[in-house]
């Protein structure tokens, strides 16, 4: 029989190389119950709540086996790296900063695989990350997002220190990037000298990085009461802000000197995305207090359906790209706006929620599973072209230059907020048959590989981080009963950390 493997160099039968771990005990009839709110029990029986919880028990636990075969593939082949290759059990860096095992943490804590977690904790006390000496200048968004969230995250999850301080050392080296004219970080630092210095692709500073810090940097202050990283946060951010004057959406570049944006490109895919997350997120996150935060996201959410929400002759609703012109495109990146406006629908005054926000979010979350549906291997492409004209079936096709697979997480995460708010078991169904796609064309024998096209999917011997904190996350969180995490008390960041909502009592 051919090697499933493709290339596996000890025989694919073999038992995992780890420990069984206990499984995660189901809730009784009378708990489940008691754990729904009146959203989902004014519209689904007792009958339905609990058949789909008992389905999607099994699913939970698959999802559970699949971040142990990740997590302890990582372990057996790159313990300490940034990352595995799933496939060959090589070895890759960028930061030197384990990020990996960094961003995998709240997810082991969430599944209650507490001896994965304790591993972890070990490792970062006897090393002491970053360790001295040049470590690279790489990414300051992804170090926020991967390193100091997680880090954060996995400190109030847990209480252990080692966490804490580890995210204060890392934040510490990248302080220094701050020091720009208009207060926006400088795109690349490295985390051993904290020297830094901007990407030489672009000349400006790209939206979501000068956009996406205020969860994690506010999160260290609160937690060591040292406000430099709250304020050097909010800098960056008010520079957006005033960048964008009277406008609610932003163009994607913005100047390295003053508050101005640069040209015209305007996305809610890649460059621009999390900056009107975390105009939401952080308003949360303060406990409701940052009132202009949560106007300017109004006024973002208001821009966004007005410009760029287009429906095709067969039904499909896009979020689409604007650059001198609106772009047919959306990227699987932007499904993450289901979520947000669900998010926003359920936190905001009821006074100021939009009605349409949650049937468009309904809307995106069903075009983003098609997405996985149309595709031939069930696995979403990098973005989608939409064709207004065409009917269904015909109005969303992959393009030539993306037809690779990330294991990117976002319709996964907007199928959490969907299933949250609503407990339409429908949402678990769709989630169950993505997951089950990564499961049967990603699964390599030290984790699961990115494909590079999803309409003959090869193996590309790739497992970016956010594979563990996020996708597994969200597939998990969607499946276990909705007593695994409250929405009222977290928020999740970009990158899915858990950080906890402040209460200004």
């Amino acid at each position: 029989a051919e090697n499933p493997w493709r290339g596996e160099p000890e025989p694919a039968s073999q038992e995992p190389m780890y420990p069984e771990a206990p499984k995660m005990k189901p809730l009784s009839d009378e708990e489940l119950k008691q754990s729904w709110p009146e959203a989902w029990t004014n519209r689904f029986s007792e009958e339905d709540l609990l058949a789909s919880q008992r389905e999607a028990d099994v699913w939970a636990e698959e999802v559970r086996e699949a971040m142990r075969h990740t997590w302890h593939g990582y372990k057996r082949k790159a313990w300490g790296h940034d990352e595995v290759k799933p496939l060959s059990g090589k070895t890759r860096d960028w930061c030197r900063m384990a990020i990996t095992m960094l961003d995998g943490l709240s997810t082991l804590w969430l599944m209650g695989l507490k001896d994965e977690f304790m591993d972890a904790a070990k490792w970062l006390d006897e090393t002491k990350p970053p360790t001295p000496g040049k470590h690279g200048k790489h990414s300051f968004f992804e170090i926020t997002i991967r390193a100091v969230g997680s880090l954060m995250s996995a400190w109030h999850l847990s209480k252990q220190r080692v966490f804490l301080d580890t995210a204060q050392r890392l934040a510490q080296k990248m302080l220094p990037a701050f020091q720009t004219p208009n207060g926006m970080p400088k795109s690349t630092v490295d985390v051993g000298t904290g020297e830094s210095q901007w990407v030489s692709w672009t000349k400006n500073v790209v939206l979501a990085e000068a956009g996406t810090l205020q969860l994690e940097f506010h999160a260290i202050s609160r937690a060591t009461n040292d406000n430099a990283y709250a304020l050097a946060a909010d800098r960056s951010m008010q520079a957006v802000i005033t960048a964008s004057g009277a406008r609610g959406l932003v163009p994607i570049y913005l100047s390295r000197e003053n508050p101005t944006t640069i040209g015209n490109k305007i996305s809610l895919g890649a460059c621009g995305d999390s900056y009107y997350e975390y105009l939401l997120k952080h308003w949360i996150q303060t406990g409701k207090t940052k009132n202009h935060l949560k106007d300017q996201w109004k006024k973002a959410m208001s821009d966004m359906q007005s410009k760029l929400v287009l429906k095709t002759a067969g039904g499909r609703t896009f979020v689409a790209e604007s650059n001198n012109g609106v772009r047919h495109r959306m990227d699987h990146l932007g499904c993450f706006v289901a979520g947000m406006l669900m998010l926003g629908a359920n936190t905001l005054p009821q006074s100021e929620v939009d009605a349409a926000w949650e049937p468009l979010a309904v809307e995106i979350t069903e075009t983003c599973y098609q997405m996985y549906k149309r595709s031939p291997s069930g696995l979403s492409a990098e973005y989608y072209e939409f064709h207004l004209q065409a009917g269904a079936g015909q109005d969303m096709t992959i393009p030539k230059d993306a037809p690779h697979n990330l294991l990117r997480p976002e319709a996964a995460e907007a199928i959490y907020y969907m299933h949250y708010y609503t407990g339409d078991p429908k949402y678990r169904r769709m989630a169950y048959e993505m997951f089950a796609a990564f499961q049967k064309h990603c699964k390599a024998p030290y984790g699961y590989s990115s494909l590079s096209d999803v309409r003959n999917p090869r193996q590309k011997d790739e497992q970016e981080s956010f594979w563990l904190a996020e996708t597994l996350k969200y597939f998990y969180l969607i499946f276990a009963p909705r007593t695994a995490f409250n929405l009222e008390e977290w928020v999740l960041s970009t990158e899915a950390q858990p950080l906890p909502i402040w209460n200004n009592g």
